[in-house]
């Protein structure tokens, strides 16, 4: 079975591809089911429609140019191609330590972005050195060992049947129609106090496909150790309706992150296209979002008194008149990343950005225009107030780059700082923090102010 590892907006070709680096070939039938996948509209970071992968030509030859999507896909011939961030340089490329370190990053923030792998693996396992599509089926089974192991919901069922002894009720309207051969058998109802309920199915059903999707030998003993805690409950049989009667009660609420495993499980592995009829089955996460969650949960661990607010809705850049006499309607909506409230100071109003700086350009290191267009018109909407308004890009940190970039000054009292964040450290310090000395001293050096008239 062919495996490939690729990067964001590398280039998946039809057929033999050369061994160049950002270059994989796939098998045509790999490609056919990839190239129908990956062109599925989604919704992307703001909202918007986008695809996974671009179509284009390399020469004569079809091509699929990826996003920045990372995860895993696997097709039905056995092709999988495993998708990593581009935090790193092409020189490592197939080096196994360099793809240790994408994944085990990947990991460090998806943890961040959800309960579903904040699991802890046996001490024996790295993910780093295993396969994606294997790690994501292991923490699965983690997230569901954890939450059996602290109890199976039960839930009172009642119960009909013939039986010799009277127990519950009797049923009369039964027992009256009850032949002279089966008169000695009674018909009874009684309630009995079962795991037979949704939650429990969709875990059993959950659990019995990952063990048919492993090749790990380990993570199969572990789901039959949990198929066979699970023994007295039927696998579900309408996963939807199943999910829609999903209702814990207070007594079972360590059995919620199972809802997000089962749906990622049961969706065959494809949050995406959950819902349709799709050949590949694939786990993939938009960079854009867990890079802004990511960062959004450094600050909060940062600063616990901070208020920290991502995607704020509902604003709008301007509005217009449909007709004379009609209502104002808004346009241009306005969705900031991230808006944070340190106490006792001004709102600060931050974009992530999930893109690669230049460090052999000179200042702003290619920032782009449009990026400082767009924060001024979230400083107009949410910025109201006169004086001094903060803004902030957060892009990752990349080698090459200095540490401290300085704040960029902009009309109407604004400062924009460009923040690096070191993905590579365990945990990244997040700088927002912008003193009224730092803005009084660009200001002046700016001005032309000199040394002996600073007070």
């Amino acid at each position: 079975m062919t495996y490939i590892i690729a990067r964001e907006y590398d280039l998946l070709v039809r057929g033999t591809a050369p061994g160049a680096a950002g270059i994989h070939g796939l098998p045509p039938e790999s490609f056919d089911a990839l190239r129908a996948f990956l062109q599925t509209p989604v919704e992307g970071h703001k909202g918007q429609e986008e695809v996974i992968a671009r179509p284009t030509l390399r020469g004569n030859q079809p091509a699929l140019r990826l996003q920045q999507w990372v995860g895993v896909i696997r097709t039905p011939d056995g092709t999988t191609v495993e998708l990593l961030p581009k935090t790193h340089e092409r020189d490592g490329e197939a080096d196994g330590e360099t793809v240790a370190r994408s994944r085990a990053l990947l990991f460090r923030m998806l943890a961040a972005a959800g309960d579903n792998y904040r699991a802890a693996l046996p001490a024996d396992l790295d993910p780093a050195q295993m396969r994606l599509f294997e790690v994501v089926l292991r923490y699965a089974l983690e997230v569901l060992r954890a939450a059996i192991r602290r109890g199976i919901p039960h839930a009172y069922r009642e119960v009909q049947e013939e039986r010799a002894g009277l127990r519950g009720r009797l049923d009369l309207s039964r027992q009256l129609r009850q032949p002279p051969h089966r008169v000695h058998l009674l018909h009874v109802t009684y309630d009995e106090f079962l795991p037979d309920r949704p939650e429990t199915r969709l875990v059993r059903l959950a659990v019995e496909r990952i063990a048919r999707m492993t090749a790990r030998s380990d993570s199969r003993r572990l789901a039959r150790e949990l198929l066979h805690a699970l023994a007295d409950v039927p696998a579900s049989r309408d996963v939807r309706r199943d999910f829609t009667r999903w209702k814990l009660e207070r007594g079972y609420t360590h059995f919620a992150p199972s809802l997000d495993i089962c749906r990622l499980i049961l969706n065959e592995l494809n949050p995406l296209t959950a819902g349709t009829a799709s050949r590949v089955t694939a786990v993939l996460f938009d960079m854009n979002r867990v890079y802004e969650t990511y960062v959004a949960q450094l600050l909060r661990l940062q600063h616990p008194d901070w208020q920290v607010q991502t995607q704020v809705k509902g604003q709008h850049l301007g509005s217009f008149l449909p007709q004379p006499s009609g209502q104002a309607r808004p346009v241009f909506a306005l969705r900031p990343d991230l808006i944070v409230h340190p106490p006792g100071q001004p709102v600060i109003i931050a974009d992530t950005k999930w893109k690669r700086l230049k460090a052999d350009r000179a200042f702003p290191h290619g920032v782009g225009n449009a990026d400082a267009y767009q924060m001024l018109a979230y400083s107009e909407i949410f910025q109201p107030e006169p004086g001094q308004r903060r803004l902030c890009l957060i892009y990752p940190y990349l080698p090459g780059l200095p540490n401290q970039l300085p704040d960029i000054q902009l009309p109407g009292g604004r400062t924009l700082r460009v923040v690096l964040v070191d993905l590579h450290q365990d945990t990244p310090t997040v700088n927002l923090e912008l003193t009224f000395d730092n803005i009084r001293a660009d200001s002046e050096v700016r001005a032309g102010v000199p040394d002996s008239a600073k007070s």
